[in-house]
């Protein structure tokens, strides 16, 4: 028929897509490709012959992806060209197929800002390729992401929950500076879409995204069609109000670098909160007793563990610690604690290694105490320490500044401070106080236990970064490095109250 409607042509060119090959195997005798590196000309059977051999090749080492531990020592992944064809293979499946329909295409732009040193990043931007879609590269300024998204205007981000967060309070930072009737305008809007949400049903054609969140929508471009998010919980609250607001799905994964990131993900439609989703269509998941934080399988908590084609092959040169990393049976040990939900996802609760023992002997774990405070709007980051030596905990707080300024200059007593400059306002020791009174009430209100409080906190302004060395490149906390960096500061916290 081609060649009949253009008798000239010579070389046609044919798009690819999902049903490429069932649709022209019947044509295999008569169909011609030109690879075009080559200038060489094959068959469609030759295709089919050259494919047999990539099947071989699955198994070899595709990259080693450098991670850093907590304590600094780097570790090189080594992942298979399986193991990464297998997470993206596990999104497709999730994602596609009915009954989520949710499908991809050529008209799919992706918008990237995360560093490639991060799995998440690396299976996404793989993932867009695989689908025939598009992707867009940051400027290289942070301080620019939402004038960049306005720019390439994305159907696809991928946003760490760091920066749901920020964005969440720079939104209702905007909305509490309008006239009292779009204030509450706003605030039915969100009413009524949460019930919508926690009712089940996710649409975004009613009269308040057209009336009210269509400005939220516009303001990272007006064509998302997908959000991602992992590395670190998401607050309900933050998860909910960003399904409602943006105008797209939002959607859940965990994993680690060792299962080339995606072990468990979200459905598209799901509207609930407080998971990570069940199992990826390539992986095994079961949970192994860990007796010394008393979690117990029967108990439906344990560590997670993973077995299946996105595993890792193993870290390089490094036999011992891959042994222990991942057993005989193929089963990679996390070293997250799990927990089993009602509906067969999976929620993160705890991290075997970050386990620390008081000095009155009560085992706390940081990185979950910490997940509690950072539900308050006062934070943007925070790191709990503690010292065998010692039978209580303290903290260091990396401050929202806009929204201390506004909660301080609704105290009379505190708001002679707002003018001072960042560093001579948080030093403050009447605003650190307010701030510790503040962060324990968040606490508590979560059902944190007494020994699980800190007992003083270090206020700072300076955000813990990869470039400072205060995080890994994945933003997961470098605490020995943090320990180090405020040795003084953690020292003097624990002589000032045990002086009390």
């Amino acid at each position: 028929m081609i060649r009949s409607r253009l008798p000239k042509l010579e070389v046609p060119g044919l798009p690819f897509h999902e049903y490429f090959f069932k649709s022209t195997r019947k044509y295999a005798d008569n169909l011609a490709m030109l690879n075009y590196d080559t200038k060489e000309q094959f068959t469609f059977n030759d295709l089919i012959t050259k494919a047999k051999f990539i099947g071989r090749a699955l198994g070899s080492e595709s990259m080693i992806k450098p991670i850093c531990s907590d304590r600094g020592k780097p570790k090189g992944v080594q992942l298979s060209h399986r193991s990464l064809l297998a997470a993206v293979a596990g999104l497709y499946v999730q994602w596609v197929p009915p009954p989520n329909r949710f499908y991809f295409g050529c008209s799919d732009v992706y918008f990237s800002f995360l560093s490639l040193a991060h799995i998440y990043e690396h299976l996404m931007q793989t993932f867009i390729i695989y689908v025939g879609g598009r992707i867009g590269i940051y400027s290289g300024d942070v301080s620019r992401l939402l004038s960049d998204i306005q720019t390439l205007r994305p159907t696809i981000v991928s946003l760490v929950p760091r920066l749901l967060n920020k964005f969440h309070d720079h939104i209702h930072a905007q909305i509490s500076k309008k006239n009292v009737l779009i204030r509450k305008l706003f605030a039915h809007a969100k009413e009524v879409k949460l019930k919508m949400l926690h009712d089940g049903v996710q649409r975004y054609d009613t009269v308040w995204d057209k009336l009210v969140f269509k400005k939220i929508h516009d303001q990272f471009g007006g064509r998302l069609r997908m959000l991602t998010t992992g590395g670190a919980p998401v607050i309900p609250a933050i998860m909910d109000f960003t399904r409602i607001a943006y105008g797209c799905p939002l959607m859940e994964g965990y994993g680690q670098t060792e299962c080339a990131a995606a072990g468990t993900l979200n459905l598209p439609f799901d509207g609930s909160t407080g998971h990570v989703g069940g199992p990826a269509p390539w992986s095994q998941i079961k949970l192994v007793d860990v007796p010394e934080m008393n979690y117990f399988a029967v108990h439906d908590k344990g560590e997670v563990c993973f077995r299946g084609a996105g595993v890792m092959a193993g870290y390089f040169m490094d036999e011992e610690l891959s042994r222990k990393t991942v057993d005989e049976e193929g089963w990679l040990h996390t070293g997250d604690i799990g927990e089993w939900q009602s509906n067969g996802a999976l929620k993160i609760i705890d991290r075997k290694n970050a386990l620390f023992k008081l000095a009155q002997g009560d085992f706390v774990s940081p990185e979950q105490i910490e997940a509690v405070y950072l539900n308050s709007p006062l934070l943007e980051q925070i790191f709990i320490t503690g010292m065998t030596t010692r039978s209580f905990l303290v903290g260091v707080a990396v401050m929202n500044m806009a929204i201390l300024r506004t909660a301080l200059a609704g105290r009379s007593e505190l708001a002679k401070y707002i003018h001072l400059s960042d560093g001579e306002l948080l030093s403050e020791t009447d605003v650190r106080q307010f701030v510790l009174k503040e962060l324990n009430q968040t606490a508590k209100a979560k059902n944190l236990l007494s020994i699980e409080l800190i007992k003083d906190v270090h206020l700072t302004s300076e955000e813990f970064t990869a470039e400072n060395g205060l995080v890994t490149p994945t933003l997961k906390l470098r605490r020995h490095l943090l320990k180090q960096r405020f040795e003084k500061e953690i020292e003097k916290m624990y002589t000032e109250i045990s002086a009390l």
